[in-house]
């Protein structure tokens, strides 16, 4: 059973002792409303904590804390979860029941995960600028690489339109080329000040571990009380008027972007029922889009869609020839048609019901995951994220459900990146 503590006002701890791990993984994560103006903060925050700190300035330094702690690693990053910003340090390393008798790496490693977060390497109050520079130079080249892909090229532009109401869920959670070249060390350190007295904190920490040695330690940082966010995870934002249209681009195969409203919401009442259909529509290799647009039909590189229930959206991506948008399009009308009517075999849904409820049993064995799922159980105190409901509300799933979810999807863009033809 899961231990759970409130440190101060908005600072929690949540332990998940488990024998099953042969690490600990301890995680601090910076929770705020998702912002388009503070994207590129948040991000480099969270590049600059593995490169360097008051304690460890020299990177060679940080690499030999690690190593001390038996090659402990560490992973940093920024993650959107609806419509909340989360900030993340994530620390993992042996458990005692693997070392020698008598040694104990938790206080070594919390001790480090805290000079990582809380002790930024700064010069006159200022991110030092040999690290700033460099890492803010990576950032601009890695979202320009992202943005000059054809696939990503098209897939944001489609977001841009459907999210016009709500920029911050479109963008890139690097921000834009221009939020970054505006970036300098002396604003990042103010925002650090700011994030740190005002964001919420949840630290989880999983593995063999006592739980009030680590409530314990971490109750000894120097963290403030600070307000508790209230924003919830799930966006329920404006959505705009139905836009089809299309571009013409110097690609030689074509992006088919379609996105959908649907009336779900991130463990709702009808989660595992919008899960399973849009698995059956297009989420899965062995789904019906796909069978129909590649193997069937041979008019796509690659056809599926990505259900974000956070959002209530699916976006349906087809890499296409050029000239075959309509074909496709049609075919995706036939597709929809055919699970609102249920013209779908048990074979299909029962093989789309076990390859979900596989790919949640290897998420069960992955430390990362189930941080990050008590971190969401904590958003959603009602919700029952356990393996055991979720295998349970999958396989529970009717043929009857599937046509009735498949019934409420709502187009609300169709976009065409079109490439030029083979014989232009």
């Amino acid at each position: 059973m899961a231990f759970s503590q409130d440190l101060r006002r908005g600072v929690h701890l949540t332990v998940v002792p488990s024998q099953k791990f042969k690490t600990v993984s301890a995680a601090v994560n910076f929770i705020a409303p998702l912002e388009l103006n503070t994207l590129t903060e948040r991000q480099l925050i969270a590049n600059l904590w593995p490169v360097a700190n008051a304690q460890y300035p020299d990177p060679r330094q940080l690499t030999m804390a690690l190593q001390d702690l038996y090659g402990a690693s560490l992973r940093t990053g920024v993650d959107r979860e609806g419509a909340l910003s989360i900030v993340s340090a994530q620390l993992q390393f042996l458990s005692d029941r693997t070392l020698p008798a008598g040694e104990s790496l938790l206080p070594q490693a919390l001790a480090l995960l805290q000079s990582i977060v809380w002790q930024p390497l700064l010069q006159q109050g200022d991110y030092a600028p040999s690290f700033f520079k460099p890492e803010r130079d990576n950032l601009d080249h890695e979202l320009r690489s992202v943005m000059d892909s054809a696939d990503n090229a098209a897939v944001l532009t489609a977001q841009k339109q459907y999210f016009q109401h709500a920029p911050e869920q479109a963008a890139l959670l690097a921000g834009t080329p221009a939020t970054i070249a505006a970036a300098n060390a002396a604003q990042l350190a103010a925002y650090w000040t700011h994030m740190q007295d005002t964001d919420q904190i949840e630290i989880v920490i999983t593995g063999d571990v006592d739980p009030q040695q680590a409530a314990a330690i971490v109750n000894a940082w120097s963290i403030a009380p600070r307000p508790i966010v209230p924003t919830p995870i799930q966006w329920t934002g404006k959505l705009p008027h139905l836009r089809q249209w299309q571009v013409a681009a110097p690609f030689q195969q074509s992006q088919l972007i379609m996105m959908y409203h649907l009336p779900v919401t991130y463990y709702g009442p009808k989660y595992f029922d919008y899960m399973v259909t849009d698995a059956l529509f297009g989420g899965s290799a062995s789904s019906l889009l796909f069978a129909a647009v590649r193997e069937q039909a041979s008019l796509a590189y690659y056809a599926g869609t990505d259900l974000d229930a956070q959002t209530g959206t699916t976006l349906l991506q087809a890499g296409i020839d050029p000239g075959t948008a309509d074909q496709v399009r049609a075919i995706v009308a036939q597709t929809l048609e055919q699970l609102q009517t249920g013209d779908f075999t048990d074979v299909r849904l029962h093989s789309i019901q076990e390859e979900l409820i596989g790919i949640r049993l290897g998420e069960a064995d992955r430390q990362s995951d189930v941080n990050s799922r008590a971190l969401l159980q904590r958003r959603l105190p009602d919700a029952d994220m356990t393996t055991t409901t979720f295998t349970q509300g999958i396989q529970n799933v009717t043929r009857e459900q599937v046509a009735a979810c498949a019934k409420q999807y709502q187009l609300v863009v169709d976009f065409l990146q079109e490439g030029a033809s083979h014989d232009d």
